[in-house]
């Protein structure tokens, strides 16, 4: 018999006072963190560095917590 496969993370959270938490897939991620760099170029300078920050935090965020499937998960019991 093979052993259940389960290929989700369980993880808690705890959040500050006005943070939140979403789940996305990673390639989203990324696209939201393309779209405010793309933003920032053509932004008024004043609000030029708060679109690279949101997309450098959004790409932070995204990578320190992006679950990847491991090869020892598929090996069979």
């Amino acid at each position: 018999m093979s052993k259940k496969q389960s290929y989700k993370k369980k993880i808690s959270l705890k959040l500050n006072v006005e943070d939140t938490a979403i789940v996305i897939p990673y390639d989203v991620a990324m696209h939201i963190a393309e779209t405010y760099d793309f933003v920032s170029m053509d932004a008024e300078e004043e609000h030029v560095q708060y679109y690279k920050d949101v997309a450098d935090l959004v790409r932070a965020q995204a990578n320190e917590n992006r679950h990847e499937l491991q090869d020892d998960e598929y090996e069979e019991w």
